[in-house]
């Protein structure tokens, strides 16, 4: 999951940065130390609080996107994103109810799948590649060039 959001962060604010080999160099190393770190401590609360941080980095860069957008999908896909995010959290410690934690499994992979979807149709926007968001089955958006 963290190195999920670490690939977002890279993917979204990437465009800007201007030494290139400096932000993977960083973020890779950060991930790694990340991991080593989790394995031998195991911070629960921690984990959840550091995971909750780096989503919270990727809104500024998105709702850039958002207001520079005009099409009513796409949008729908970043307000999509908010929400499950929203949910996850609220479900993410619920340690009373099983099921609450799980709920927080599925609402952070309609996350991960809303994020990726947004993030394709910015990419694809920017390469001029005239991208559309279209339903799969008349719920699941994708995007379609």
């Amino acid at each position: 999951m963290v190195w999920e959001m670490l690939l977002y962060i890279y993917i979204l604010y990437s465009p800007d940065w201007h030494y290139r080999s400096t932000m993977p160099t960083f973020l890779f190393l950060y991930g790694a130390v990340f991991a080593v770190f989790h394995s031998h401590v195991r911070f629960r609360i921690g984990f959840k609080v550091h995971y909750v941080i780096l989503c919270l980095l990727c809104i500024p860069r998105m709702y850039k996107y958002y207001i520079h957008t005009k099409y009513v999908n796409v949008k729908w896909l970043a307000k999509l994103y908010l929400g499950t995010i929203s949910l996850g959290i609220l479900f993410c410690g619920w340690y009373f109810n099983p099921q609450g934690h799980a709920l927080w499994y599925v609402f952070m992979g309609f996350n991960s799948y809303f994020a990726n979807t947004f993030l394709m149709f910015c990419c694809a926007e920017q390469l001029g590649w005239n991208p559309a968001v279209v339903n799969f089955m008349g719920f699941f958006p994708y995007v379609k060039i």
